[in-house]
């Protein structure tokens, strides 16, 4: 049954209302003030109540079960996850908290040995307070020389009461809310530095690792000629000597790939676009790191390079698209590379170019793209990888990581400059065995007449 409201005289009725004004006020001005300031503005609310029921002294109390407070629970600090103090005035804690087993009932009323009344009243919880099943308890009191003589003053704020419950729930309801994100916030900053953690030690690793086996080869091979020059031969000085390139060679890559990726993820790279025969790009690759593994590992690997139309039929040209010769040219040789990285038994690549019609997921017109398909016979990627396949550092697992080198940025980049072409790459594995598919679609704009 809803409760009766009876009409408020004046000025009662005028400070009811410059009461409810100033709670809406402080309601809205939960959502937006520092969380370390949230306890002055559920003490101002305290206050304001206070005042407008001539109290001194005062609680707002929530806590989970109210019901089944008796002279055996009396709340403390040994369960303060049950009972809260939102804000308190000339009370202490453990004061308010007896007040909830001496006066157990909605409005009750007893005087205390300083000769304080008090009175308690169950406030309406706002929404944040229902769903996470709190309930809120206003504790008042008054202090006079004579028991009875708070009487005028109870009456006055059992009549005030009801009509401020909602507005004081709201305002509670929006300092929990506050509180609500304010947490989830820390929650998100402590896992994005914990994932920073991560990446930065799994970074540091990764360099490290990479880092000194190069440095260890050129420090090693060079204490060694200078300690044992005169007795060396001279093909031996001269493979210390290609041995020291090499791993200088090697740094030099690293140092260049981490440039690269930093220089990508900060816009720092633009593509110079101009007409690309990708078909004859992807033969220069091929042959490039044709020879590089036939010299290392002869008739370990097979390569092959395949064009079709776009109904699947075989063709010996494909179109010409607008790209940066220089920078997709990077593409291919790092998809090769990481191809015979993970195909450790050797095996088949092939490179399959065809033209495709792709829906793009903003757009009802199909859009004619160029697809580009690396695949190879080796270990595959496990599903869960899929996704992360393209981020920076990332590599399969751990046995790996000891097994191949590299910094696990071949592929980041990639996917940056296909972006920077406003293309798109993904990693699939393949169906009928073992290996892996990397497929490339890019635009096939038109071709602008000089």
């Amino acid at each position: 049954m809803a409760t009766q409201h009876l009409p408020l005289e004046e000025p009662l009725a005028s400070e009811v209302t410059a009461g409810l004004i100033d709670l809406a006020a402080l309601s809205r001005e939960a959502g937006y003030v520092a969380f370390e300031t949230l306890d002055t503005l559920a003490t101002t609310m305290l206050k304001r109540v206070l005042a407008l029921c001539l109290a001194r002294r005062g609680a707002v109390l929530l806590s989970e079960d109210l019901d089944s407070l008796d002279s055996d629970s009396m709340p403390s600090r040994a369960n303060a996850k049950t009972f809260r103090a939102l804000a308190l005035h000339n009370v202490h804690e453990e004061e308010a908290y007896a007040l909830l087993t001496t006066l157990p009932s909605l409005d009750g009323q007893a005087p205390s040995p300083d000769m304080t009344c008090w009175v308690t009243y169950r406030l309406m919880p706002g929404e944040v307070a229902r769903e996470e099943s709190l309930q809120a308890m206003l504790v008042l009191g008054w202090v006079s020389d004579q028991g009875d003589d708070c009487s005028a003053s109870i009456v006055r704020c059992r009549t005030i009461l009801p009509l401020l419950s909602d507005a004081v729930g709201a305002v509670i309801g929006s300092i929990l809310l506050a509180e609500r994100v304010h947490k989830l916030e820390e929650t998100a900053v402590r896992e994005a530095l914990e994932g920073m953690e991560v990446l930065k030690a799994e970074l540091l690793g990764t360099v490290s690792h990479e880092l000194r086996s190069p440095l260890a080869s050129i420090k090693g091979y060079a204490a060694t000629l200078l300690r044992h020059e005169r007795r060396l031969a001279r093909e031996e000085r001269h493979q210390f000597l290609l041995a020291i390139s090499e791993a200088s060679d090697r740094l030099e890559v690293i140092i260049e790939r981490l440039l690269e990726i930093s220089q990508l993820e900060t816009s720092q790279v633009t593509i110079e676009p101009s007409p690309v025969d990708v078909a004859y790009l992807a033969g220069e690759a091929i042959t490039a790191i044709e020879e590089r593994v036939t010299a290392t590992s002869p008739g370990r690997y097979i390569f092959s390079l395949m064009m079709e139309n776009i109904d699947g039929s075989v063709t010996h040209t494909v179109p010409l698209i607008m790209a940066d010769a220089r920078r997709l040219r990077e593409v291919f040789d790092n998809l090769l590379e990481n191809a015979i990285k993970y195909s450790p038994e050797g095996g088949l690549i092939k490179i399959i170019i065809r033209p495709v019609m792709q829906v793009q997921s903003n757009e009802h017109i199909p859009r004619k793209m160029l697809e580009i398909c690396v695949t190879d016979s080796g270990m595959g990627i496990p599903d869960e990888h899929l996704k992360r396949i393209f981020d920076r550092f990332h590599r399969v697992d751990t046995r790996l990581t000891r097994e191949v080198n590299g910094l696990g940025l071949g592929l980041a980049i990639c996917k940056r400059i296909v972006d920077l072409h406003d293309g798109v790459i993904w990693a699939e594995n393949k169906s009928h065995g073992r290996g892996s598919a990397f497929y490339m679609r890019l635009p096939m704009s038109a071709i602008p007449i000089i």
